[in-house]
C-alpha cells in the first residue's frame, strides 16, 4: 500500500452503515476539500456511473463515494483507496432509521404493511442480517487503508477524525480552515448546552420496544463480536419472533438446539406471523392442494391486508389452478400492497376487471403504467379498463 501525496491522492470510499453520521461526515469533507473534490453520492444522481472506482476520477483532484454497500458488491481492495467504514450501534440506528423510514413523505413507498407489528418484525431482521453481513465484509477483518468511524468517535472527536483523513487522503492540512468547517457543520448539533454530542434516549422513541430491540442488539453483539458494541437492553433473540424471521431469511443461520427443521423452528417462535401462514400456504401449493392453500391465503390477507408477499404467491396459485382470485381480498388495501410491484398490480387489474370492478381495475392499472411507463401492455390494458367502466 503505497502513502497518499499531493500529486497521488487517494479516493475517498465510504461504506456506511445508514443513520451512522455519513451525511455529518459528507459535510465536513466537502466543505473542506470544496472544489477539488467530486462527492458522489451513488443512490441519487441520474448519470452516475455505478462504478467504484469512479470514472470521474481524474477530472477531479479528490473523489470521495458514498455507498451503504445494500448488495455487498463493493469492491473492498481498490489499491488507492482510502476506505471510510461508518457504523453505529444496532439500537439507537434502528430507530433512527426507523423514524426516518415511516415518515410520510413524497415519493416513498407503501409503508402501510412495514408500519404494522409484523412489518417491523420483518425489518428488524433484515437489519440483523445486514449488520451481520456488513460486519464480516468490512469490520471483523481491519484493512490497512481504511478508517473506522463508529458513530459516538465521529461526533464526540469531529476535528480528530478530520485531521486523520487529510492527512491520508494526501491533501495539505490546513488547522484553521478544518477548524472553522467543523464548526460551521456541526453547529445545529453543538446548539444545545455547547455539547457536539448528545445521545439520545433511546426509550424517547415511539418505535421503542425493549423485547424487540433487546433481541435485536443480543443476536447482533453475539453474531459480530468485532463491532465491540455493549449492550444497552436486557433480553435474548432466542425466544424472539426476529430470530424466526432470521432463520427463515438465513439457511446458514444455525437452528436452535434440539431444532432439525428449519421452518418448524421457525413456527413455534412466531406463529401468527403472516410470513408463517404464507409458507404453510406455499406447502399445501407444492404438495398438490391449491384449494387449501388459497384458502389460507385468503384469511391471511384479510388478517393482514398490506402484505405484499401474500397476494403474489395468491395470485400465482389461482392462475396456476384456474381459480378466480377470492372476492374477499379485492379492496382498496390490496390496492396499497400491490402498489411497488408493477406486475402485482396488473394481476390484481385483471382480478379485479373480473368481478367487474372496473374503477379498482383503472387504478391498478394506472398505478402499474406509472411505475412502468414504457410497458405498452399495461397501458393497453388501462385503455381498456376505461372503456369497460364507460360502459
Amino acid at each position: 500500500m503505497t502513502s497518499a501525496t499531493a500529486d497521488n491522492p487517494k479516493i475517498l470510499i465510504g461504506a456506511s452503515i445508514p443513520r451512522s453520521g455519513h451525511h455529518f461526515l459528507a459535510d465536513m469533507v466537502t466543505g473542506y476539500f470544496g472544489t477539488d473534490l467530486f462527492y458522489c453520492e451513488y443512490y441519487t444522481l441520474p448519470n452516475c456511473c455505478r462504478n467504484a472506482p469512479c470514472t470521474r476520477r481524474g477530472q477531479h483532484r479528490f473523489i470521495y463515494q458514498k455507498s451503504h454497500d445494500r448488495d455487498f458488491s463493493l469492491p473492498s481492495d481498490v489499491a488507492d483507496a482510502l476506505y471510510l467504514i461508518q457504523y453505529r450501534h444496532p439500537v439507537p440506528e434502528a430507530l433512527s432509521d426507523r423514524e426516518l423510514e415511516l415518515q410520510d413523505t413524497i415519493g416513498r413507498p407503501n409503508l402501510n404493511f412495514r408500519s404494522t407489528h409484523a412489518g417491523y418484525v420483518t425489518w428488524l431482521a433484515a437489519k440483523a442480517l445486514y449488520y451481520r453481513k456488513f460486519h464480516d465484509k468490512w469490520i471483523a477483518r481491519k484493512m490497512p487503508n481504511a478508517i473506522y468511524l463508529d458513530y459516538p468517535g465521529l461526533v464526540s472527536d469531529p476535528n480528530g477524525v478530520m485531521r486523520e483523513i487529510v492527512r491520508r487522503a494526501g491533501a495539505p492540512l490546513d488547522e484553521t480552515r478544518l477548524d472553522q468547517i467543523v464548526e460551521k457543520v456541526r453547529g445545529p448539533r453543538a446548539a444545545t448546552g455547547g455539547s457536539a454530542h448528545k445521545p439520545r434516549v433511546i426509550s424517547d422513541s415511539p418505535y421503542f420496544d425493549a423485547a424487540l430491540l433487546g433481541a435485536l442488539e443480543a443476536w447482533v453483539l453475539e453474531r459480530c463480536p468485532a463491532y465491540n458494541f455493549s449492550r444497552e437492553l436486557s433480553g435474548s433473540y432466542k425466544e424472539s419472533e426476529i430470530y424466526a424471521l432470521i432463520l427463515l431469511k438465513d439457511q446458514n443461520e444455525p437452528l436452535p438446539k434440539g431444532e432439525t427443521k428449519r421452518f418448524k423452528a421457525a413456527a413455534k417462535l412466531a406463529p401468527d406471523h403472516p410470513e408463517i401462514h404464507r409458507r404453510h400456504a406455499l406447502r399445501a401449493i407444492r404438495e398438490g392442494h391449491a384449494d387449501r392453500g388459497i384458502k389460507r391465503l385468503t384469511t391471511l390477507l384479510q388478517l393482514h391486508p398490506f402484505f405484499g408477499p401474500g397476494y403474489a404467491l395468491l395470485f400465482s396459485a389461482c392462475a396456476d389452478s384456474g381459480t378466480n382470485v377470492p372476492e374477499a381480498v379485492l379492496t382498496g388495501d390490496a390496492l396499497v400492497a400491490c402498489s411497488e410491484n408493477p406486475d402485482l398490480l396488473v394481476r390484481l387489474g385483471e382480478a379485479f376487471g373480473e368481478k367487474g370492478f372496473w374503477v379498482n381495475a383503472i387504478a391498478a392499472y394506472a398505478t402499474a403504467n406509472a411505475l412502468a411507463p414504457a410497458n405498452l401492455e399495461v397501458s393497453e390494458r388501462l385503455a381498456a379498463a376505461v372503456v369497460n367502466a364507460k360502459r
